[in-house]
């Protein structure tokens, strides 16, 4: 005999007209997203990748400031050098174009010199023949000389007088303070003066005062060398 199933108690207290509330319910558990192997291992090799490259860029900053580093220090090695080379040939061009201004002094004085005892008067004469002219009328005309060229002036300039018209008193003096070759003429309200040993003093002063502008320009041109070198290095 076959077993039957208990039949539902009909619930007559039931209100079928109001609706049924559902019962909560737990809010589902968040899935995990989930990739596979081969996504993984992409990612990986792609992360790996980025990695390799930001490490190569950087190290080839770095190489490069170094190797910048490397050729200021380079370019500030060869200034120096440079300008102590061009400091060293300035100088030796400078010694020997002193040497050689040296030389052609000596000479001159030398010659000058030789010219002078061959001809002690010549250039006295000359100048005395100058001044005639604009000083035909002064009353006066005074010249010194050295005391054994004063005869053989006066005979020299007796001509030069007559052909400038001078109609002054020209008077000749020896003093032994005059060299030879050298003469001071004076006026009421003036003079002029040839003393070879000053002209050489003061050619020599020149002289001098050349080398001495050319070794502070070349001072201030080593200096400045110097300074922009240091400035690339920094």
């Amino acid at each position: 005999m076959s077993r039957l199933s208990k039949p539902s108690k009909f619930l007559f207290d039931k209100n079928f007209n109001v609706p049924e509330v559902p019962k909560e319910t737990a809010p589902p558990e968040p899935v995990e997203p989930m990739m596979t192997v081969a996504e993984h291992e992409r990612l990986i090799a792609a992360a790996r990748e980025d990695a390799r490259r930001q490490g190569h860029a950087e190290g080839l900053m770095e190489g490069r400031s170094g190797e910048e580093r490397r050729l200021v220090d380079q370019v500030g090695d060869l200034v120096q050098v440079v300008s102590r080379l061009l400091g060293a040939l300035d100088e030796a061009r400078e010694e020997t174009e002193k040497d050689a201004v040296t030389l052609a002094f000596l000479v001159a004085r030398r010659l000058s010199a030789h010219l002078i005892a061959r001809n002690p008067l010549g250039e006295t004469v000359a100048l005395v023949s100058e001044c005639l002219g604009p000083l035909r009328q002064a009353p006066h005309l005074v010249i010194r000389v050295a005391e054994r060229d004063v005869e053989p002036l006066k005979a020299r300039l007796d001509p030069v007088v007559r052909e400038k018209g001078f109609d002054g008193r020209l008077v000749l003096l020896g003093e032994p303070e005059i060299a030879r070759g050298d003469c001071r003429i004076e006026w009421a309200d003036g003079g002029i003066m040839r003393d070879r040993k000053a002209v050489e003093a003061q050619v020599d002063l020149s002289i001098r005062n050349y080398f001495e502008a050319k070794a502070a320009a070349r001072a201030r041109t080593r200096q400045a060398a110097v300074a922009g070198a240091r400035e690339t290095e920094a």
